[in-house]
């Protein structure tokens, strides 16, 4: 039965009773279409659906709600004692069954809102380390004890339930609703603060989570340090606000950080109404330490001194502490800072991985040309096909200039904004940039980034390091013209996955030579 998230993303779980019975769940099979949610629990926004059940079963036709006790139970004059595997006890007049009772009446009264909805409900109770004696507070198809810890019998178990379920009503149920429960508890269900969201002066926006983003934010509720991974466009950026609010609601001092100043900028845009702390790595206040650390941008700090430096932050340390750590490693970490495989690999050790798999920022077409060009695996583009990427050309520094002039007049004339370009140059400083030759340079029309603040009507110049971690409508990338492939294929990966809507470069013929050279490498490397 599909587990969500994936029993191999639950990393450090605290209940080695939940996880017993998560694995055991995933072993069970059933012919016909059910999912098991681990730990749904949804976090405390107005627009959210707010509960907790150890796991909740969706069939087509019913919803079983599970929770789980380990440990020793007894009752005695109506209160229940558990006795955890340190011997500490606590007693409570809820039992368990009261517990799963109250969780699924809770999702009963949200999917009864929905008329297409028509299924039974049921619960159910595992004590996997202690058999429960006969009770008139329960019948035995809602309870399931040590012996039934089995794939086989604890297909029994559920298939019982769900019978049990049904025949309670006092009809039939419909059925068929499994795709529309699952649609409504998976991925699109959740949503988070947009990446344009930047600042309170702008009003708020949401985005809907891709499946392995919404992922991603399960799991780590339930794992103490995580190393997310991903491609460009993946949403790291967009996760790592969100993970640092949700750690701060649970009463947790948060420090986030990233090399860069401007993605600092836009994190703590995003975290304005938190009280989470964001800053810049070379402006970490010293001597102050912080109950979880969330670092962006990973691979640019991901060498001693700054791990070092990290460390020193966070209460616990980095092999006890609790942290998130978002990375590009396989095609950033050579644009900015300094990468040791050694130590990431060190980092993936202690924690546990999560990899992101959806492209949420850009089009097809533009994920296919950077596959093309730089090898890079940008995962699946959710945000539609696009307009074809233009390639350019030029002989010179001159030609290219006009080339590049004359393809932004073009968007101008099709009624794009300037504020919504970004011209993206791969040369080491932008004093050699075709860019400053164009009419557009010279009637501020483009200017560098640092000074768009002051200039909302402009368009803007970046250096590939320098706009890492952000993006922009629309993207031009130019001074394509390196010598070989190895400074030319990091800035371009960074430059290419910028644009959400357009993408345009500007290829010296040195350029375009070393680009057929590596993709024919490439394709010779592949067969």
């Amino acid at each position: 039965m599909k587990m969500i998230p994936d029993s191999a993303q639950f990393g450090a779980v605290n209940s080695t009773a939940e996880l017993k019975v998560a694995r055991l769940l995933s072993a069970v099979s059933f012919d016909e279409p059910a999912v098991c949610l681990y730990s749904v629990n949804v976090p405390k926004h107005d627009y959210k659906r707010m509960s907790e059940v150890d796991f909740l079963i969706i069939f087509d036709d019913a919803v079983i709600a599970i929770e789980v006790k380990g440990g020793r139970i007894s009752r005695r004059e109506g209160l229940w004692a558990f006795t955890n595997r340190y011997g500490e006890t606590t007693e409570k007049r809820e039992g368990p069954f009261e517990q799963a009772r109250s969780g699924l009446y809770y999702f009963r009264s949200i999917f009864s809102q929905d008329p297409l909805i028509d299924v039974a409900y049921g619960y159910l109770v595992i004590t996997p380390d202690s058999e429960l004696p006969s009770d008139p507070e329960w019948v035995p198809e809602q309870y399931a004890g040590p012996v039934d810890l089995t794939p086989t019998r604890m297909k029994k178990v559920l298939e019982n339930a769900r019978k049990f379920a049904i025949s309670s009503m006092h009809r039939q149920p419909r059925g068929g609703s499994y795709s529309r429960l699952t649609k409504l508890l998976r991925p699109d269900f959740d949503r988070i603060l947009s990446l344009q969201a930047r600042s309170a002066v702008l009003e708020s926006s949401y985005v809907r989570l891709a499946e392995s983003q919404y992922n991603f934010l399960v799991a780590a509720e339930r794992n103490k340090r995580i190393v997310c991974e991903g491609g460009a466009g993946t949403g790291k950026t967009l996760l790592a606000a969100e993970s640092a609010r949700r750690l701060n609601q649970d009463g947790r001092s948060v420090l986030v950080t990233c090399r860069s100043p401007r993605v600092a900028e836009l994190l703590s845009g995003l975290l304005a109404d938190t009280a989470v702390k964001v800053y810049p790595f070379d402006r970490i206040p010293e001597g102050q330490i912080f109950d979880a650390l969330v670092v962006d941008e990973g691979q640019d700090l991901l060498n001693v001194d700054d791990v070092f430096r990290l460390e020193s932050s966070l209460r616990d340390g980095l092999d006890k502490g609790c942290w998130r750590l978002f990375a590009d490693p396989n095609n950033q970490a050579h644009v900015d800072g300094h990468f040791s495989e050694d130590l990431y690999d060190e980092m993936k050790s202690m924690a546990t991985l999560i990899e992101l798999s959806n492209n949420c920022r850009n089009t097809a077409n533009i994920v296919l040309q950077t596959q093309l060009l730089t090898g890079a695996d940008l995962g699946s583009p959710l945000a539609g096909k696009g307009p074809q990427v233009v390639v350019r050309q030029y002989s010179g520094p001159q030609a290219g200039a006009a080339a590049l002039e004359s393809y932004l007049s073009g968007l101008s004339t099709e009624g794009v904004r300037w504020d919504e370009i970004a011209v993206v140059s791969l040369c080491d400083s932008l004093d050699s940039s075709i860019v400053r030759l164009t009419s557009q340079f010279r009637r501020n029309q483009l200017i560098p980034a640092h000074a768009t603040s002051s200039n909302k009507v402009s368009g803007s110049i970046w250096t590939a390091a320098a706009i890492k971690g952000l993006e922009a409508a629309h993207v031009c990338v130019v001074d394509v013209d390196p010598e070989s492939s190895s400074a030319l294929l990091p800035r371009l990966y960074v430059a290419m996955t910028r644009p959400r809507v357009s993408l345009a470069l500007f290829v010296s013929e040195r350029g375009m030579s070393v680009l057929h050279d590596t993709m024919s490498l490439r394709s010779y490397n592949a067969r």
